[in-house]
């Protein structure tokens, strides 16, 4: 139910409480899609390596197209 003062706007504690329900599951949406953000430009610089670098770090290319394939929102730090 919506609060009005006499004037019939919204009233800034109305506001509030919206504000309080709505909080935590915006803040989980914005965490969630820049969580894929970042895997997806993390996969996207896994590409760019050179063969070199990639066994620096104790991958082969091979490993790479496995990870680059994956979908952005397949996070493997969330198994």
């Amino acid at each position: 139910m919506e609060r009005k003062n006499i004037a019939g706007s919204v009233t800034l504690q109305a506001v509030g409480v919206a504000l309080r329900t709505f909080r935590k599951p915006l803040t989980n949406v914005v965490v969630k899609l820049r969580r894929w953000h970042q895997l997806s430009n993390e996969r996207v610089e896994l590409v760019r390596l050179s063969d070199e670098r990639l066994r620096d770090i104790g991958l082969s290319r091979a490993d790479v197209v496995r990870e680059a394939s994956r979908p952005f929102w397949d996070d493997p730090l969330k198994r």
